[in-house]
């Protein structure tokens, strides 16, 4: 009987417990440790995308992407090795891609979605600058069903077209600027970019569009001039004071220049990096000012006078691309026979730029020469090389009180009288005057457009290359599309022979844990054996990629020995 009554009190009890449980079951099964979206600040997340992609992981110009647009030089002598490239991939899909289309979809969800649309809008005009990093690295991407909302994930996305993922590029660019609202609050101090600026970010969405459109010219002109066609000048970025960059900053070691950083840890032990021919050439042949800012002469000196031992010859050398592959090819350009990158570029705080004024005209100008958007190409080549003059003037002006530190880094051991002497010396081989910029711009040759169309593009290409950097991506691309600038290649083996890789292969691990759309996504690539850096996709559809350099690489049979 007790038991009984046990076993009654007890079922009893579940029973009115079971019940309890029931009118609040929705509370009872949420977990708390998720955070909701009406709990995320999308200010906070906004600030998080542009510290961890832009000023924590920033092209500063000497990496790897910048040896096939003639930027760098690898220090690994391996720029034409085969293989998977999955930086770009993972930074999209785990970070900037994801978060911002998480903001997007809180904006669009909660209720003060009416507040947010200017928040909305932003965070669609960079997810676009994002993805088109990621489609222009990879070709086919999972794009439409790729960083959705969680309740909507989607665990194996398809491989979207690059023509679907750019014609989605447009329509967002459009709609993300037509929505902004002047009379809606932005992300204000969150925007580390443009500190909430609704009419700059207009600009730079707007010139966002300029520069894919242009980039799908040879595939598509139609798709390219209409893209174009609404756009003026007054709608675009064509003042430094709406360029789209960030400045680094000292609240953490990991918002200061990585450089920086690294001659701060190892002082005079840093071997700076070398200077690629094609950068120092295109300065150098054309007598540009900004060489001497940019770059530093040869400091070997192997005399061949008698009576001249204390001439350096060799000036202002830049390094073929080389491979590594004939010994004869590294002892002509060994032992510091080539000219080293400025100490401008060791300082601590630098911009970080993501679009500069001195883009859209360079843009301008090619689609003015080739019939895409009305327009002066010469006046707009011109005033592209005085916003990048501009441009190199400022960035030794806000170097020069930051160079102190640097020589004394760069001379650690030495008298304080050397490295005064040092610095001195330093601030006068390197400073840009107006009046230089002013002669350039009234006398030299390389001002004027001349020959036929495409001689005048490799001009723009050319000029636009010294004005992107460093930004490695773009100059990759403009080289994809347009095969300038030139580049100067040694002896080279590998399976790409000497030709710059046209894309990266997609993560391995993508045949594990997306298979099939991998293997549909290889079939339209052209099937087995296509997933390679040589292979081409959708917008690479000029008919002559490859341009040859007029010179030769020099050999010698033995290192150089000073005399």
């Amino acid at each position: 009987m007790k038991t009984h009554i046990k076993i009654t009190a007890l079922f009893s009890l579940m029973l009115l417990l079971g019940l309890s449980c029931t009118d609040d079951f929705d509370e009872m099964n949420t977990a708390r440790d998720l955070i909701t979206q009406d709990l995320v600040d999308v200010n906070m997340l906004f600030t998080r995308v542009l510290a961890t992609t832009i000023v924590e992981s920033p092209e500063n110009g000497f990496g790897t992407t910048g040896n096939w647009a003639g930027m760098s030089v690898s220090g690994a002598n391996t720029p034409f090795a085969t293989g998977q490239g999955g930086g770009v991939w993972n930074s999209t899909y785990n970070n900037s891609g994801r978060n911002l289309s998480d903001i997007i979809d809180i904006c669009t969800k909660r209720d003060d979605a009416a507040d947010l649309v200017n928040k909305k809008a932003i965070a669609r005009i960079l997810r676009v600058w994002a993805f088109a990093r990621l489609t222009d690295t990879y070709g086919d991407v999972p794009y439409f069903e790729a960083c959705l909302p969680v309740d909507e994930a989607i665990t194996t996305p398809k491989y979207d077209k690059q023509e679907d993922i750019y014609a989605d590029f447009f329509k967002e660019l459009r709609e993300a600027v037509a929505e902004i609202d002047d009379s809606k609050p932005s992300y204000g101090n969150s925007d580390i970019l443009y500190k909430g600026n609704l009419d700059k970010w207009k600009k730079f969405g707007n010139s966002l569009r300029l520069r894919l459109a242009l980039r799908v010219r040879y595939v598509d002109p139609a798709m390219a001039s209409e893209q174009m066609a609404d756009l003026t000048e007054a709608d675009l970025i064509t003042s430094s004071s709406d360029d789209a960059f960030i400045r680094n900053i000292d609240d953490y070691p990991n918002h200061r220049d990585a450089r920086y950083n690294d001659l701060l840890a190892r002082k005079a032990t840093v071997d700076k990096n070398t200077v690629p021919k094609t950068f120092l050439d295109i300065l150098k042949y054309n007598n540009d000012p900004r060489l001497h800012v940019y770059c530093d002469t040869v400091t070997a000196w192997f005399p061949q006078t008698p009576g001249y031992e204390d001439v350096p010859y060799f000036g202002y050398r830049g390094r073929p691309l080389l491979s590594g592959e004939n010994p004869q090819e590294g002892y002509a350009y060994g032992d510091n026979t080539v000219s080293k990158w400025s100490h401008l570029f060791w300082v601590k705080f630098q911009e970080l730029p993501l679009y500069r004024a001195s883009e859209t005209y360079f843009n301008l100008a090619e689609a003015a020469l080739f019939d895409l958007k009305s327009g002066d190409a010469q006046a707009h080549y011109k005033k592209g090389i005085e916003l990048a003059m501009a441009h190199t003037k400022k960035m030794y002006t806000d170097a020069v009180p930051q160079l102190p530190e640097v020589v004394d880094l760069f001379l650690a051991g030495k008298s304080a009288e050397e490295r005064a002497t040092y610095l001195a010396d330093l601030l006068a081989e390197k400073e840009i005057t107006q009046a230089q910029i002013d002669d350039f711009l009234a006398n030299e040759p390389a001002v004027t457009l001349t020959g036929t169309n495409e001689q005048k593009l490799e001009q723009i290409i050319n000029q636009k290359i010294i004005a992107l950097f460093p930004m490695e991506h773009e100059g990759w691309t403009e080289h994809r599309r347009t095969g300038y600038p030139r580049i100067l290649v040694g002896v080279e083996n590998s399976p790409l022979n000497g030709k710059m890789p046209r894309r990266m292969p997609w993560p391995t691990n993508e045949q594990l844990i997306n298979g099939e759309q991998y293997q549909i996504a290889l079939e339209r690539l052209g099937g087995e054996g296509m997933d390679e850096r040589t292979t081409t996709f959708w917008w690479e559809a000029n008919p002559d990629p490859f341009k040859p350099h007029p010179e030769t690489v020099e050999t010698r049979a033995t290192p150089w020995v000073s005399q």
